[in-house]
């Protein structure tokens, strides 16, 4: 019998140049196995050819055309600063391949935290993160400069219900990019300011314009250096954001009937158009480039919404309250397995409603619409979900869009669509809204829907309260590098405000109270444990629960007044509180803030209808 000779190591016999060429295609699980089967390859990895190999675009995600050192990475929206210190080009490819994996896990390792912002609820909100701070509007009105690291107010503009100068309407949109904040006002004007102003401490704002117009706009957003203002009576203009005081570069003429929904990419704009779909111009010159109709596609998947679960009263406020301790920790609490839960996508529609009058039976109505790279996505008020990888080619014909396109269908009967629905899209993620719960469904590397028995990430949801009986409409929403932050209905603490009690004769005044914050949901990797994978360093509810402290007896009795409160708006009975509950109070007034946001707002809503939820570029 002839023997079988050995296999030669790749190394002794293949020039450098080529043993190269192919750990460029080689998994980044692969390279690490290679390094610990001998020192030789060891040495070849990771001492003389660790740059050459992990600069390679397959192995770390890098702007287009590469980039000779990690400049870039300053531009990252990472809220624990995950890319800070990273020392080498294997030490960034480590923390991207950690972070990734994670998103991919179908219950990912989490931890979170809930940043209360005064006592108004939050109406929308932008994280800066080189800043890092919160810029954020109220349902009462004003604007709020938060500490991204510690939750401190460090900046401010009062509402207009306080004050007539320099001050923020209730419900006011607000856009934002690399220290410029644009928010409306009453009179279809927008107001523009500045941070880093010579003289401004941080965090403070400066004006630097108002642009009014005279007819009615709907809508606004930034991105590009470029703002982006739409009206529902046939216009759109177009400000250069770069030039002080901004010009506007183009005035756009449109069909009427824009809702107020948009989005821009560098050299063109999106509309929404109601029944009409999508409509798309060149920023430059104004033409028209297309149309994007939803109801051209063939492609069509559904989402059956996770088993809703029954949570008593009592259970509602435990879940609240490990948010909102005194003692807590900021910003981000132990890490968790169940924050998210995982989602099955279908394929084929859903069945049809046996109610006639069901929304899904009648034309449908398309609301927020988002551009990233040659992505877009819309949703509707019937509860569909518009996806199309490559918006540019869509635009052709319906054939093209069809090839390029699918629908997503989740059961809603339109009720949470007054205010035109929220999405975000993101590194192959598309994030949205139904029925009081927040979808997050991943997408394949060419942005289309993922083999459905066999994903290579996992889609997962989350719901938008800590109590079912607290959901509103979520008012701002989306994914960032490491993180998913959106409003979210809890219980907050009354902060005392400037002229109040002193702190030891407000304290025993405390009482929590239901409000709108902001939430942030970490995926990012833990690097400095020591633990061996990600998994490791998780630990069940129940763990974190017997890890806690208990809260001290006077905390409890403070507490006691704010529970009764929301165990009253529940509706539900809580064994062991026999006290009556207090009446609930907001800042402005005497109503519950609940009836404000579904009242009013949409009456602001409806004059004010503004961009898509989206955060800075």
């Amino acid at each position: 019998m002839a023997a079988i000779s050995p296999v030669a190591d790749p190394l002794a016999v293949l020039p450098p140049e080529i043993v190269l060429r192919i750990l460029e295609f080689t998994p980044i699980s692969a390279l690490a196995s290679l390094t610990a089967v001998s020192k030789a390859w060891h040495e070849f990895i990771d001492v003389t050819h660790q740059e050459a190999i992990y600069t390679s675009e397959a192995k770390t995600a890098q702007p287009p055309g590469g980039t000779r050192d990690f400049s870039f990475l300053s531009d990252s929206t990472s809220f624990t600063k995950l890319f800070e210190g990273t020392t080498s080009w294997k030490d960034l490819c480590k923390r991207q391949t950690l972070l990734a994996r994670n998103w991919a896990e179908s219950q990912p390792v989490c931890r979170e935290s809930v940043v209360q912002i005064g006592n108004d609820p939050v109406w929308r909100f932008r994280p800066d993160f080189k800043r890092r701070f919160f810029v954020s509007t109220s349902h009462a009105g004003g604007l709020n400069v938060t500490d991204m690291d510690t939750g401190q107010l460090l900046w401010r503009l009062p509402s207009t219900l306080d004050s007539d100068e320099d001050a923020v309407r209730p419900y006011a949109h607000l856009e934002y990019q690399d220290g410029m904040v644009v928010f409306d006002r009453e009179g279809d004007a927008v107001e523009v300011w500045q941070a880093g102003l010579e003289g401004a401490a941080r965090g403070e704002f400066r004006q630097i314009a108002v642009l009014n117009h005279d007819c009615q706009t709907r809508g606004f957003q930034l991105s590009h250096w470029t703002l982006c203002v739409v009206s529902s009576e046939g216009q759109g203009f177009v400000y250069d954001m770069a030039q002080r005081p901004p010009q506007l570069t183009t005035h756009v003429r449109i069909e009427h009937g824009a809702i107020g929904h948009l989005d821009q990419s560098k050299d063109a704009v999106i509309y929404s158009m109601g029944p009409g779909g999508y409509h798309a111009y060149d920023k430059t010159s104004g033409a028209f480039l297309g149309a994007l109709h939803p109801s051209h596609c063939t492609d069509i998947y559904h989402i059956r919404p996770p088993a809703a679960s029954s949570i008593s009263a009592s259970a509602a406020l435990a879940g609240a309250m490990r948010y909102f301790s005194p003692n807590r920790t900021f910003p981000l609490g132990a890490p968790r397995k169940d924050s998210l839960t995982p989602l099955k996508i279908a394929k084929g529609p859903l069945p049809l409603p046996s109610d006639p009058g069901h929304v899904r039976h009648g034309e449908d109505e398309w609301g927020a619409g988002m551009l990233h790279g040659n992505v877009f996505a819309g949703f509707s008020r019937a509860g569909r979900v518009f996806v199309c990888s490559d918006w540019r080619k869509a635009l052709q014909a319906p054939s093209s869009l069809a090839e390029h396109s699918f629908l997503l269908e989740c059961d809603s009967d339109g009720s949470g669509f007054d205010l035109g629905g929220w999405l975000s899209v993101r590194n192959h993620r598309v994030m949205f809204e139904i029925e009081d719960r927040i979808y997050v469904v991943a997408l394949d590397d060419e942005n289309r829907i993922q083999d459905v028995d066999h994903p290579a990430r996992a889609s997962y949801s989350l719901l938008t309260s800590s109590a079912p009986q607290l959901a509103v409409p979520v008012s701002f929403m989306a994914l960032y590098d490491d993180a998913i932050m959106t409003t979210y209905t809890t219980l907050g603490w009354r902060q005392p405000r400037p002229g109040d009690a002193a702190p030891q004769e407000q304290e025993a005044h405390t009482r929590l109270f239901p409000t709108k914050a902001i939430r942030v949901v970490s995926l990012a990797p833990e690097l400095s444990s020591g633990k061996s994978s990600l998994a490791d360093a998780a630990v069940s509810t129940e763990d974190t629960t017997a890890g806690r402290s208990a809260a001290s007896e006077d905390w409890q009795s403070r507490a006691r007044s704010g529970l009764l409160q929301l165990v009253s708006m529940l509706g539900n009975e809580v064994d062991g509180f026999d006290d009556e509950p207090e009446t609930m109070e907001t800042e402005h007034g005497d109503e519950e803030w609940e009836d404000v946001d579904e009242t009013e707002s949409e009456g602001h809503e409806q004059e004010h209808m503004d961009a898509r939820a989206r955060g800075p570029a």
